[in-house]
């Protein structure tokens, strides 16, 4: 089966440009390369007052392009979000330490003032 090497949508036999991209399609699509891991340490940047909000100050973060995690200070169970939790701590690479703080900053000073 053929396949388009730009949106790796696969067709059929009698297909020979992908519709959507306009590329030849090949027969077969390179091995994807391995990625190498990230050694950079996690910092946390702000506590969240519940879950709830942890994951939308997350979602806000993601929207700018920085990686972050939430959890209750065991990184080993960030990807879950506890609805018993009190808070939620937030963890960005140390690289993007600096913006995320700037970028969360209005919500975590509403959030202590409400």
């Amino acid at each position: 089966m053929p396949y388009c090497p730009e949106c790796l949508d696969e067709f059929q036999k009698w297909v020979k440009v992908c519709p959507d991209c306009g590329v030849a399609l090949v027969e077969e699509l390179p091995e994807e390369p391995e990625i190498e891991p990230n050694d950079e340490p996690l910092v946390h940047i702000a506590t969240a007052p519940n879950p709830m909000i942890g994951a939308m100050w997350k979602g806000i973060l993601e929207n700018e392009g920085i990686f972050s995690l939430v959890g209750s200070g065991n990184l080993r169970a960030s990807q879950y979000i506890f609805a018993f939790d009190s808070g939620s701590k937030i963890y960005v690479l140390a690289s993007h330490e600096e913006e995320a703080r700037e970028i969360l900053a209005p919500f975590v000073e509403k959030t202590l003032t409400d």
